[in-house]
């Protein structure tokens, strides 16, 4: 009597909790009071002895869930909770059911497609790619796959900061940052992107990455290659774009001989932050 008691009060929270958060997703803890629910309801089944007339509930409870956080990011599509819940279905599912069975296979390409869609219509949802990197290492794609779906993005938006950050991510974790071929190329690809929207951050964060990536380099001279190559690059940016502050900043860093000059001219183009390059000048002065 008191499983069916607590069965019964657990349906009914669960249908309390889908209203709510079909109207505020933002709601965590009823995200919470829901996976509490669905692990009570598992350790129930666990011990029926009618373990086959669970059996249907039991394959079908993560459809529910991830209809209504699908549901739930339609109305707020950076809802963190809403992505955490979906994370946390998927990963029971593929803990029950297996990475390679085929309802699990068909469910994570759906998540995929989902991804792209989400990311169609925004595409620097930092929660959504997030979700979609979680996505395709249980679908087990490559690295070359995900560089190939960053560039895509890249392409459509020199702006998409996520793009460049998941992209350096990848690079990270294939080990391919330590590769001076990798950063070569890399180089290459974000002047590319100066050349077309030179007043655009996203880019050139991208290249401070990568300039802090080339400086860990252990062979000298290839370390000295590819900085000396990269300030030769801002050089030709800031003389075609003489108002644009990134190359001028790149250029600092990369430690131009002419620092003292470019801190001068980065006071009249970028008055807001005019006291922070003063006193730059006064401390190398000093």
């Amino acid at each position: 009597m008191r499983r069916r008691s607590s069965a019964m009060t657990d349906e009914t929270s669960m249908k309390t909790s889908a209203k709510l958060l079909s109207l505020c997703p933002e709601v965590l803890t009823a995200w919470n009071h829901r996976r509490e629910a669905i692990e009570r309801g598992e350790e129930t089944r666990g011990g029926d002895a009618d373990a086959d007339a669970s059996t249907s509930a039991r394959d079908e409870w993560w459809r529910e869930e991830l209809a209504l956080s699908e549901s739930a990011l339609k109305n707020n599509p950076k809802s963190y909770p809403s992505w955490y819940h979906r994370k946390w279905v998927i990963e029971r599912l593929i803990r029950e059911m297996g990475a390679e069975d085929s309802r699990a296979r068909e469910t994570l390409a759906r998540e995929e497609a989902l991804c792209a869609t989400s990311l169609n219509a925004d595409d620097r949802n930092f929660h959504c790619w997030s979700y979609r990197a979680f996505i395709a290492r249980a679908l087990g794609k490559t690295s070359e796959e995900e560089l190939v779906y960053t560039m895509t993005k890249i392409e459509n938006n020199f702006s998409n900061y996520s793009a460049w950050h998941y992209r350096s991510a990848i690079l990270e974790a294939a080990g391919e940052a330590r590769r001076v071929e990798t950063l070569a190329r890399e180089f290459e690809l974000v002047s590319n992107a100066f050349y077309t929207e030179p007043e655009d951050q996203s880019a050139w964060m991208y290249h401070r990455w990568l300039v802090s990536r080339a400086r860990a380099l252990e062979c000298a001279s290839e370390r000295e290659a590819l900085l000396e190559s990269a300030l030769e690059t801002c050089r030709e940016v800031s003389e075609l774009e003489p108002e644009c502050k990134w190359p001028l900043l790149a250029r600092v860093s990369l430690g131009d001989e002419k620092s003292d000059e470019l801190y001068d001219r980065l006071v009249t183009i970028d008055p807001a932050r005019s006291g922070y390059y003063r006193d730059v000048i006064a401390s190398r002065c000093a």
